[in-house]
């Protein structure tokens, strides 16, 4: 049997939304072992995760910058993920990059925003 990972995704999400966490969890494992695709937990999981954060209008970006991100800024980068995607929440992975030599560089789904000393400074060189 061929098992589409994100239709159990998005029965999931379904689920979770209508009856909850405990009974949608129980019933995606009661399929799985049913399924017998015990085996596939990671993708299924990985799924859900992704149509989770579609329907919910969840974006994850990524922060590189120098040193930590104060929360001026923090919720600065935030709001500038959610303008340019539309999303409602957005969670920040902040990476720490001494190569980056100065502000920050912003990664997410369908936007990159460099406004990097590093970039900054390639482009005068050229």
């Amino acid at each position: 049997m061929s098992v589409n990972h994100t239709d159990i995704a998005k029965g999931f999400v379904a689920q979770l939304d209508s009856l909850g966490a405990k009974k949608a969890t129980k019933q995606l494992a009661a399929y799985i072992l049913e399924n017998r695709i015990h085996n596939q937990t990671d993708e299924i999981m990985d799924n859900i995760q992704t149509e989770y954060q579609r329907v919910h209008k969840i974006v994850e970006a990524t922060t590189a910058s120098v040193y930590p991100l104060t929360a001026d800024l923090r919720k600065r980068v935030q709001d500038i993920v959610a303008a340019k995607t539309g999303a409602k929440k957005v969670v920040l992975h902040e990476l720490i990059d001494p190569s980056v030599l100065g502000g920050v560089k912003i990664n997410a789904p369908e936007m990159e925003l460099d406004l990097t000393l590093k970039t900054k400074l390639a482009k005068l060189k050229a």
